[in-house]
């Protein structure tokens, strides 16, 4: 229901029930849904079932095909190898790359076709890029003497994202989800465009070395690279090492998810860090004051005219303080974050046609809870029962699981945009009560696929698909091994020994505090030192009230490890015994909870997936 607000028109008492009782639902009140749903979907290439803007997008982000074009004089884009385009730039003293592609293959299938186009070798002076993400295409791209130009953060935002982490299965088989990476690769299920790929897109190689040369965090610098002027703009979006290029002499702004066919993703289905809007829209003011003729974002077509890129510009930003802002009002008008993001209201300029990616209700949820936390108005929610408890009270109040399912049922078969929310809320009843229930996951399927079909959002489409294959047990590895997301979940968060031996020794202790069971541990204390063959330091480990504290030690103590590669992998995966039985370290190794990890008899060696972040 749409939540309505009225100022009081007195300070009495009577004026204030007044106010209450116009402020109440109407009798009748309409019904709410996201803008992003479609009543009818379309059928596309190779069967696909989705909506007409979902259609849209390759176009719209000019990755139809891929395709070297010469957009101004010696500026070319590369388009068509991925989600996002990369850029080459014939400068005085040698050519500019800027970001370097998804991968080894993809690069080097970019430089041959430029040069195939240009009837010529080149030799590449610069690398330059925008942010972490696109960076793995290095070796093709680089000569002797290329310089390597990036955020000092670059490195550091990379290896967070890739690097070992406590919640990396999470956020990859959310990300398998979001992307459709199981998803058939024709038919009515298959990803509609380019904002979704398959497994092997994350499984190509990658060829990526560090910046050698830097750019300081979040200042504006100007530096002459290849006879090149460039003027470095912070321009944080999607990752905090994003940076923005300003070439004067050309008059080019080169960005990072700034000026896209879509509505900036201030949150992310899959789930992630705050992107806090305020910090790229305040970085975005500076690229409204260059006089821009030509602006190329990696994630969309080039934009030509100082009066286009202008407006460009001001949508993109305007969209993202909207969101912003707005969610603000809403709070101050008493509103919880599920209520706000029903309630938001945008300029239909700045949000009709532009949730392709995700969609504005979610934003404004990121918004409230980056704002206010997470408890609403309803004090239900300080102390509520339990997940299950809940369920089954609702179930039994409403008649009982038969009844329920039967309700399911209907509204599944009836359909209707409605109709399918409200099967997706009865089933995840049922389903907390028994995951196996036949008619549950049936009906769930059918909802979970409609609405996945009708949604302008590749991200609630990607969710909403993956749902329904997961139901009906058809999701699957290009390989035909069925799997789930529990499973992927638990196969992508296993990390393997090879990764944990070409990890740097500290974070590999720092990742044992995340292992650690309270309860395991109980009252037990352990302080001793561990040095690793290949690293010289050594390290101190501590244990106390059920939790790891690693920090650098300045020499051996009375009690002290050497541990190879090897055996420190054995303690991360609980694969073998602790080497040292010594009395003041008996126990050690049992305080560790590792039932999250598949052995590598499992799916682990055969899911094509790495760590790698997308927008």
């Amino acid at each position: 229901m749409r939540t309505r607000s009225y100022p009081l028109a007195g300070t009495g008492i009577a004026a204030i029930v007044a106010a209450l009782v116009a402020a109440g639902p109407a009798a009748g009140g309409e019904s709410w849904r996201s803008q992003s749903l479609r009543d009818q979907p379309t059928t596309g290439p190779n069967g696909i079932v989705t909506t007409a803007e979902a259609l849209a997008v390759n176009r719209k982000m000019g990755a139809e095909r891929k395709a070297v074009t010469e957009v101004a004089p010696g500026v070319w884009s590369l388009s068509g190898w991925g989600i996002a385009s990369s850029f080459a730039i014939d400068a005085p003293g040698g050519w500019i790359i800027l970001d370097t592609g998804d991968s080894r293959q993809a690069a080097a299938e970019m430089r041959a076709q430029l040069e195939k186009a240009l009837g010529r070798r080149i030799r590449v002076a610069a690398i330059l890029w925008t942010h972490s993400h696109y960076t793995n295409g290095t070796a093709a791209w680089r000569d002797p003497g290329t310089e390597l130009w990036g955020s000092e953060v670059l490195d550091s935002f990379r290896q967070g994202e890739i690097g070992l982490t406590p919640v990396s299965g999470v956020a990859l088989s959310r990300a398998t989800a979001q992307f459709g990476m199981f998803h058939p690769r024709t038919g009515p299920d298959s990803f509609p465009n380019v904002l979704g790929f398959g497994p092997e897109k994350l499984a190509a190689e990658a060829d990526y070395v560090p910046p050698e040369k830097f750019f300081p965090y979040g200042e504006v610098v100007t530096r002459t690279i290849a006879g090149e002027t460039i003027e470095v703009l912070p321009m944080r979006t999607d990752t905090l090492d994003s940076v923005a290029y300003w070439f004067p002499a050309r008059k080019i702004l080169v960005t990072n998810f700034t000026v896209t066919p879509f509505i900036f993703n201030i949150f992310t289905l899959r789930g992630g860090r705050y992107r806090d809007p305020m910090v790229m829209v305040n970085d975005a003011r500076r690229l409204e004051s260059r006089p821009a003729e030509l602006l190329l974002d990696i994630h969309n077509v080039p934009i030509r005219g100082r009066e286009a890129v202008k407006a460009a510009l001001e949508r993109n930003v305007d969209q993202v303080q909207q969101i912003h802002d707005q969610t603000l009002r809403l709070i101050a008008r008493g509103l919880d974050a599920r209520q706000a993001a029903e309630a938001i209201t945008m300029s239909p300029t700045l949000r009709d046609g532009f949730e392709l990616y995700g969609q504005v209700e979610s934003q404004v949820r990121q918004v409230w809870h980056a704002e206010r936390g997470w408890f609403g108005n309803d004090v239900y929610d300080i102390n509520p029962l339990s997940v299950r408890d809940e369920a089954r009270l609702t179930v039994e109040g409403m008649g009982g699981p038969a009844a329920v399912r039967r309700q399911a049922a209907r509204a599944a078969s009836e359909g209707g945009i409605d109709n399918w929310r409200w099967a997706l809320r009865l089933t995840s009843l049922l389903l907390t009560l028994d995951p196996a229930d036949r008619e549950a996951r049936a009906a769930r399927a059918t909802a979970a696929r409609a609405l996945g079909q009708r949604t302008t959002s590749a991200n609630a489409r990607g969710f909403y698909i993956t749902e329904a294959l997961e139901m009906e047990g058809a999701l699957r590895t290009p390989k035909g091994i069925p799997v789930t997301m529990d499973l992927l979940r638990r196969v992508l968060g296993t990390p393997t020994p090879e990764k944990l031996a070409e990890t740097p020794v500290p974070l590999v202790l720092d990742y044992l505090r995340y292992l650690v069971d309270p309860v395991k541990a109980g009252t037990q204390r352990f302080d001793f030192t561990v040095a690793v063959e290949g690293d010289p330091a050594v390290y101190r480990l501590q244990v106390r009230n059920g939790v790891l504290i690693p920090s650098a030690a300045d020499a051996p103590s009375a009690t002290h490890v050497r541990l190879t590669r090897a055996e420190l992998a054995n303690l991360v995966l609980g694969t073998g015994a602790f080497p040292d039985t010594r009395p003041a370290l008996r126990g050690f190794d049992a305080i560790f909870d590792r039932s999250q990890f598949v052995t590598r008899e499992t799916l682990a060696e055969r899911l094509p997936v790495s760590a790698r972040e997308h927008p």
